[in-house]
């Protein structure tokens, strides 16, 4: 067996490395499917395929316009996408993001970037810069802790550069100084900017701003708090000072400005304190993110005090939801549309011209990010003027055309307001190093008039081409204890449209969308409520109704910061039409295209609309039952079933037979068929004579009777019309008349070699829902019936859940105002979970025994299904309907879906995602759960 440290996965992992180096030369059209399944093969798999993987597998362009080909997808583990060898993967890092965010449903976890010699792993929902690790061909065999994810079981994998976690533990460090200093008497203030200061320092010497390590030497060098007082602050002073250090201990120290540095006070370290510096030094700062300061900031204020402001950290994955849409997006758009060097050289100059507001700007993430964006943005127009002239005037940048004053912020907090233009001035030297184009990083930008401190509700607004962020949320029934009755009445009189009990969160929303320029766009976090009610019609409604459109949203997902509570994020445009319209439903897992976005962020759709998905046509596994066409003749009761069988050779196409009606109605059969196989007269005649006389006098005489109806209305048509389509209906029922009209034979090979199949009623009631049962592969089931050939408790669960019921009543046909269940409407669209875990299986499977364990104890007392069905619509304690909605919660789980969205909503959404990416969807029975069985429960033949 192939685990993690095995001496058996080591050799294989050995002889895979050198499989690459002594075949394959590293063309990734070419070799890119050979190494994968050599790949997979190493990891204790027989081959890519057989692992559940998709090669080739189709993902829309985030554009929508045309398709992409992801080399690899195994959801829910991994998406792999190859280069060739050499390649630089830094370049392909955008690439492999825009995979991931559309690779939906069942998002892959990790990304994986090779170049046949090279591996760059990402884990987009934590860490979106960087990749969480980097594995080189040679090293593969030693650090298969890394691909974990790849083991037939997957286990957990073991990174080496999980920055998240170096940023957790950093900022754990640093608050943790902060603590000690304001909590023995240092004001608050001073504590702040102090801890900040110090940050900066460990930052700048390790990304190599600060020569020599100067603070970590003025720490060791700092017997006691009187030592480093004056070491630490004396370099404070020195990097506050224009000009270069000319001589002396700090001899060589840049400027920085940028108001950091502009006040220092003095603070006189305790031994306990110095230690915990000295400890944080320890930390690669170079390999902290930026965000560090968001968590600095949230961990030094008071509980109350964050609270009070509505503060909360964003993931940098939520923010390029924000991000991407707003800002990203529109520039890519015009990248694709720019055919050359001069219309290239234009986006420049309009780049430099383009301005960004964060009206709540906190930590300064969002502008971060959006700074780090538009920095790559004018790298790859800068790459492609490069690319069109050969060569010619390629050289590095040394000025910029994104500068970071034209990233604004207003933030009620002013120490808030101090970690955003530190951020920032991180930002300029971090995307300098990424990117590679030597500008000038010092003295450091002073944004004291770009970012400041102010309350936005209250102060007017920079002019900005785009507006993104994450504004504070409160109820409105908390905003008058913790905002004060004076500050509501303020707003009541300067915001007179933001009434009744909307969050604190949509004021933000109007203001935004009226300082929007024509063709602005706009991008903002805010709790679900604002989908709700007053807090609705106060923002969304507003935008709506004020030629704003919304053009990509998600409709609700858990909050990444510490709040538990569930949010939406909302992008829109002002006085344009953007195209697609995305909105993301179950946590932003299902995307859906649609036409409009309502300010209720729900989709109004058609689920007419939905797509057949050919999993669950091929094979076939739905069909309708049985057609005898003259019942009186095929179907009979007990008495003539013991006569006919008196010829014993007759018992073999005499069967019991089981309708709908009788499926809810009765707890016994007492119908059968009679089905003779046989194509041929003669051979019929010989085989089954007493049946054959029965059929020759009770079914040739109508059958003969209808045909020739059928034949006189086409002699008819065709005196009156020459060109007339006849019918020949009867006509070919009259030459087989021996055999049932619709015998089915596709459905008895699919059903015949199950001990039991799934049934319900083609015609329900709308009093009850949809009612399924196992009935004995002996039954023969008529045209009243649906069925299924599946025998397993886990496919019952599925189709007896309340998600399988809504998609019935929005698919179904009706007929006299009851639904119809077919193939074509509901079941061949109908999306199976595609991802469920062997655990969740098994729990649909144990949710579904204990129905079927408690419907055959009231079958046995003598309560039908259609009787024990109508007491879930009365009140009063219900055990079977218990039982449902718990079989409903496991099934919800097995689909990844969320409570917080409909399920209609998300099922179609699912529908519309697998109708796009058909290879990779999984239909019924094709999981390999078919032999989860708990129960035996089926209908069965009756006795005798």
């Amino acid at each position: 067996m192939v685990t993690r440290g095995s001496e058996t996965l080591r050799a294989q992992l050995d002889a895979f490395v050198k499989y690459r180096k002594e075949h394959l030369t590293g063309d990734e059209k070419g070799e890119a499917q050979v190494f994968l399944d050599r790949l997979f093969q190493a990891f204790g798999h027989e081959g890519v395929r057989e692992a559940g993987a998709t090669l080739e597998m189709r993902i829309k362009k985030i554009d929508q316009k045309g398709t992409a080909f992801a080399d690899l997808m195994w959801k829910p583990r991994c998406l792999i996408e190859m280069k060739k060898v050499g390649t630089n993967l830094k370049r392909h890092y955008r690439q492999a993001f825009d995979y991931w965010v559309q690779a939906v449903p069942d998002r892959p976890r990790y990304v994986v970037l090779s170049n046949f010699d090279e591996f760059w792993i990402y884990d987009f929902d934590q860490q979106v810069d960087e990749p969480v690790d980097r594995v080189a061909l040679n090293d593969l065999p030693q650090r298969s802790d890394a691909f974990a994810f790849l083991f037939p079981y997957e286990e957990r994998p073991i990174f080496r550069n999980d920055l998240v976690a170096v940023t957790r533990e950093a900022a754990s460090d640093v608050a943790r100084v902060f603590k000690q200093i304001h909590g023995r008497g240092i004001p608050r203030i001073k504590a702040q900017l102090f801890t900040l200061q110090s940050v900066m320092a460990m930052f700048a010497e390790d990304i190599g701003m600060l020569p020599t390590h100067s603070f970590s030497r003025a720490l060791d060098d700092s017997a006691t708090g009187s030592e480093a007082y004056d070491l630490l602050f004396g370099l404070f002073r020195e990097m506050n000072t224009p000009g270069s250090t000319p001589s002396g201990r700090y001899k060589g120290t840049p400027y920085f400005n940028g108001g950091l540095f502009a006040e220092v006070y003095p603070v006189e370290l305790t031994t306990e304190e110095l230690n915990d510096l000295r400890h944080a030094c320890e930390t690669d700062w170079s390999a902290v993110r930026p965000e560090i300061f968001g968590t600095l900031f949230e961990g030094s204020m008071d509980e109350g005090e964050r609270h009070a402001q509505g503060a909360h950290f964003t993931s940098q994955a939520d923010i390029a939801k924000i991000v991407g849409p707003v800002v990203v997006n529109p520039w890519r758009e015009k990248i694709s549309q720019a055919g050359t060097i001069s219309e290239l050289e234009r986006l420049l100059i309009e780049l430099s011209h383009y301005r960004v507001l964060d009206p709540a700007c906190g930590s300064g993430n969002f502008l971060y990010v959006a700074y780090r964006e538009l920095r790559r943005i004018e790298h790859e127009i800068q790459t492609l003027v490069a690319e069109r002239r050969r060569g010619r005037h390629a050289g590095q940048q040394s000025i910029s055309y994104v500068p970071t004053d034209h990233f604004f912020g207003i933030d009620v907090n002013p120490f808030a307001v101090e970690v955003a233009k530190v951020t920032m001035m991180l930002a300029k030297k971090l995307s300098t190093v990424e990117l590679d184009d030597h500008q000038e990083v010092l003295p450091l930008d002073n944004l004291d008039d770009v970012i400041i401190a102010a309350d936005a509700l209250f102060c007017e607004w920079p002019q900005a081409h785009a507006i993104i962020g994450n504004p504070p949320y409160l109820g409105r029934r908390k905003m008058v204890a913790e905002l004060g009755a004076e500050y509501c009445q303020r707003l009541l009189r300067e915001h007179p449209n933001v009434a009744g009990v909307s969050d604190f969160v949509t004021y933000w929303f109007p203001l935004a969308h009226d300082h929007l320029p024509q063709g602005g766009r706009a991008g903002m976090v805010a709790t679900k409520t604002i989908r709700e009610n007053d807090s609705r019609k106060s923002s969304l409604d507003y935008i709506v109704d004020n030629d704003g459109t919304i053009f990509d949203a998600v409709s609700s997902q858990p909050w990444s910061g510490d709040a538990v509570v569930h949010v939406s994020l909302v992008n829109w445009a002002k006085g344009v039409d953007v195209e697609p319209k995305v909105l993301w439903l179950n946590d932003g897992q299902l995307r859906l295209e649609v036409d409009k976005i309502s300010p209720t962020l729900r989709p109004g759709f058609d689920v007419r609309n939905a797509q057949d998905l050919r999993a669950n046509a091929k094979p076939q596994v739905c069909f309708q039952g049985q057609t005898p066409g003259v019942t009186k003749g095929f179907v009979i009761d007990r008495n003539a079933r013991r006569e006919l069988t008196r010829d014993v050779q007759a018992q073999g196409a005499i069967h019991p037979f089981l309708g709908g009606r009788e499926m809810l109605r009765d707890t016994s059969i007492g119908r059968w068929v009679i089905d003779i196989p046989d194509a041929d007269l003669l051979k019929a005649e010989s085989r089954y004579p007493g049946l054959m006389r029965h059929l020759a006098s009770s079914v040739l005489p109508e059958r003969e009777k209808a045909a020739q109806k059928e034949k006189e209305r086409n002699e008819k048509a065709v005196k009156a019309n020459p060109k007339a389509k006849v019918n020949k209906h009867h006509a070919n029922f009259l030459a087989k008349w021996w055999n049932l009209s619709y015998r089915r034979s596709d459905m008895l090979d699919a059903i015949i070699p199950l001990d039991r199949y799934l049934a319900t009623s083609r015609v329900a009631s709308v009093n009850r829902p949809t009612v399924f049962s196992f009935v004995d592969s002996a039954i023969r089931p008529s045209d009243s019936m649906t069925v299924f050939a599946l025998d397993d408790d886990y496919s019952f669960g599925v189709l007896s859940s309340d998600f399988h019921s809504a998609w019935v009543k929005a698919r179904c046909s009706y007929l006299k105002g009851d639904p119809r269940y077919t193939s074509t409407t509901v079941w061949e669209s109908f999306p199976w979970p595609q991802s469920p875990s062997q655990d969740q299986v098994g729990e649909v499977a144990k949710a579904a025994a204990a129905i079927l364990e408690l419907r055959q104890m009231y079958l046995d007392q003598g309560v039908p299904l259609e009787r024990q069905y109508a007491s879930l619509l009365r009140p009063g304690k219900n055990e079977l309907k218990s039982l449902h909605e718990r079989l409903t919660e496991v099934v919800r789980k097995a689909y990844g879906f969320t409570k917080s969205d409909d399920y209609l909503d998300q099922l179609f959404a699912l529908n519309k995602n697998l109708s796009e990416t058909a290879e990779d969807v999984r239909g019924p029975g094709a999981m390999g759960f078919r032999d989860i069985r708990l129960t035996d429960h089926k209908i069965l033949p009756p006795i005798g």
